[in-house]
This record gives C-alpha cells, sequence and structure tokens, in this order.
C-alpha cells in the first residue's frame, strides 16, 4: 500500500497543525494534488533549483520543506522566464508536489527549536514566547449502551480527553432517552410513529475547539443512530500553551567562548558570530532558530544569558551589548537545517505504524549560501 499526498499532509499537520503558523506565513501545500499518490519524499529545508533537480534525478513524488517556496511573495503570474515560475513548471510537469511546516513547525513540539535546545545540551526547556493557548470545549455525545466504547474510543483518539499528561480521558453517565421516529424515518431503535425509550449513555470529554468538527466526524462513523444526539459546552479553563522559541539551562555553567567552540563543533561550522564577553559564565540559553532577533529582549527578561538565533544586525548586536547579553548568530540556513533529518525520521515512523511503503530521503544539495576564508 502506498501514501497519498493527503496522507502526508495529514501527517505533517497531526504534527505541526497549520493553524500554529504565524498569520503572515505560507505553510502548508503550494503545489500538488492531494490525491496523488506518494512513493517517495525528499525532504530539504527549501525548494531551490538543486533540490528540484534531485528531486526530479530520483524520481521524488513530493518535496518536503522547512521553508515554504511561495514564502513574502505575492504571485501574479506564472511565466517560464522567472525563478519562482521557471520552478512551479518543473514541478507541474514532473508529477512533485511541494508542501512546507515553517511557523508550525517552529512552535510545535519536537520541531526546530526543540532540536536545536537538544543539540545544545539544554535542560528544564520550556516556551520562550507564548503564541497561542487552546480555547477548549466539553463535548457530550449521547449514544445507546451497546455502543459506548466505541464512541468513547472514537472521541478520544480523533483527539478528545487530553488533561495534563494523561490522554484518552472520558467520562459517562447511565439514564434513559426518549425520542419518537417520524414518517420517513428509519430508526437503529424503535418504530415509527411510536415514543422509544430506552437505556443510554451520556459520553462526555474535554477538546481543544479546533479540534471539534474532526471529533464530531469521527463519533458519526461509529454512533449507530441516524440522528447522533450531542452537545458542546464552553469551559472555564485553558488547554496547552504553544508559543515560539525556548528557554533552558545548561547541566553546568560554561564561559561563553567554551560554549560557542561547543556549538560550533556540533554543527560543523566554519565560523560562529558572537556578540559579548568570551569570558561570561553562561548557564541560562534562550534561543529562536531562524530569523529570531525580535525576541532579544523577551530572552533577557526570561533571564537568558545567552540568546542564539541568525541573521542578526548591526544595531540590533549594539542593543545586546547594551542589555549585557551574549548573542550567537548561527547563521538561519545552520540553525534550521537540523530539523530536516527530524522530519525525514517522522515520515518514515508514520508509514512504518500504517504498513505504508514510503521511500523517504534527505536532499545532498547544500543550502547554506555563506562561505567564509
Amino acid at each position: 500500500m502506498s501514501a497519498t499526498l493527503k496522507k502526508v499532509m495529514d501527517w505533517m499537520e497531526a504534527w505541526a497543525p497549520l493553524y500554529l503558523a504565524e498569520d503572515w506565513d505560507r505553510s502548508g501545500l503550494a503545489v500538488g494534488d492531494p490525491s496523488q499518490e506518494i512513493k517517495k519524499v525528499l525532504v530539504a529545508l527549501d525548494v531551490t533549483e538543486d533540490v528540484i533537480q534531485e528531486a526530479i534525478a530520483t524520481e521524488a513524488d513530493l518535496i518536503l520543506t522547512h521553508h515554504p517556496m511561495l514564502l513574502f511573495r505575492k504571485i501574479e503570474s506564472i511565466r517560464r522566464d522567472t525563478t519562482l515560475g521557471s520552478r512551479i513548471f518543473d514541478l507541474v510537469e514532473h508529477h512533485i508536489a511541494a508542501y512546507a511546516a515553517h511557523t508550525n513547525l517552529d512552535i510545535a513540539k519536537g520541531g526546530t527549536n526543540d532540536v536545536l535546545a537538544a543539540l545544545g545540551e539544554l535542560e528544564d526547556v520550556r516556551i520562550l514566547k507564548a503564541t497561542e493557548t487552546e480555547t477548549l470545549k466539553k463535548i457530550v455525545v449521547y449514544v445507546p449502551m451497546t455502543h459506548v466504547a466505541a464512541v468513547r474510543q472514537a472521541m478520544t483518539d480523533a483527539g478528545a480527553g487530553h488533561i495534563g499528561a494523561y490522554s484518552h480521558c472520558a467520562f459517562y453517565t447511565e439514564g434513559i432517552g426518549s425520542f419518537l421516529p417520524e414518517a420517513g424515518t428509519h430508526p437503529y431503535l424503535g418504530t415509527e410513529g411510536k415514543l422509544e425509550e430506552t437505556a443510554e449513555a451520556r459520553v462526555e470529554s474535554i477538546a481543544p475547539e479546533k479540534r471539534v468538527p474532526q471529533i464530531l466526524e469521527a463519533v458519526r462513523k461509529v454512533h449507530p443512530y441516524e440522528e447522533m444526539a450531542y452537545d458542546i459546552y464552553p469551559v472555564e479553563q485553558k488547554g496547552k500553551t504553544e508559543g515560539i522559541g525556548r528557554i533552558g539551562r545548561l547541566k553546568q555553567p560554561m564561559t561563553f567562548r567554551d560554549y560557542a567552540k561547543l556549538l560550533k563543533e556540533k554543527m560543523d561550522l566554519d565560523v560562529i558570530r558572537l556578540v559579548g564577553d568570551g569570558d561570561k559564565l553562561i548557564q541560562t540559553v534562550a534561543l529562536c532558530t531562524g530569523a529570531g532577533s525580535e525576541y532579544l529582549e523577551t530572552a533577557k527578561k526570561q533571564g537568558a544569558d545567552l540568546y542564539l538565533t541568525a541573521d542578526l544586525k548591526f544595531h540590533e548586536a549594539q542593543r545586546a551589548v547594551v542589555m549585557d547579553l551574549c548573542v550567537a548568530d548561527l547563521t538561519h540556513y545552520a540553525s534550521e537545517v537540523l530539523v530536516v533529518p527530524v522530519m525525514a525520521d517522522y515520515l518514515r515512523q508514520k508509514a512504518a505504524e500504517e504498513g505504508i511503503a514510503l521511500e523517504v530521503a534527505e536532499a545532498q544539495s547544500n543550502g547554506q549560501t555563506f562561505w567564509h576564508i
């Protein structure tokens, strides 16, 4: 059995839901038919010309990237004689789809920022800047006693019932349901035109508001009634908080210079641009992969000694010096290409779990644009 593009998209969005993405972002499907069969995926940081040619040469059906190929671009025409137009033509002509998980993967647990935090040997890692807190709803479904287990399982498998570190949390109470099937109905229980009473259960669970439609759809597939009775209630408590960047602590303090050397070696970098006193002891480290200079003050307020990011400008570096905040500019590419093998391994795992034949390869082209002498 092979995967469809829709299946691969569903896997990615289970990990990094599109609603987590920043408003300006263009994560998701840029080119492709969701019903297309996908036998091979090429995973890369960007949809560059080299990556497209590698996908063509290796007969990949999908290019999965972190950076969207349409980022910041308003498309008014698709012309072969433009860079973007030529790439779109190549993808369409060779039936190659392009999908990106960008800021949603930066925010998602296990995404770019968590990968860098793990590489930097940080402990007690938490979110640097909160971007969203889930609104929760209470879903109540009325079901005959014969189908309680099936409905409860469908609700919780579809995303209901998460309370802290516990999943599949639900509650049900028994009662008597009454209904009168009117003309033209085909009742699972009872007779048309006759009032019926039967033993039923009220099955209830908490759920993120954004998951409610999918949960109800899953329940309808196993619910025996022609018309499913259910209630949705607002609740006061909030769900999990998501956010950009991470902050954590080193097990033992290190000088800024020594920690920078450690990162340089682990990330196989030629050079790292550094701001601040190289002899300063570092223990609390904040980070934001890619261009994260906007969170300099946030990092300082959270108690960071050092901030890891990329694309640092001169005046931003001056602000860091005034704040006595050390900063390491890891380059945009190096700080985020770390997630490519993680994305590839995730797809391999999902395919194996579902018994789907899917080849997943990591792009061989090096997308680093900077070099040093």
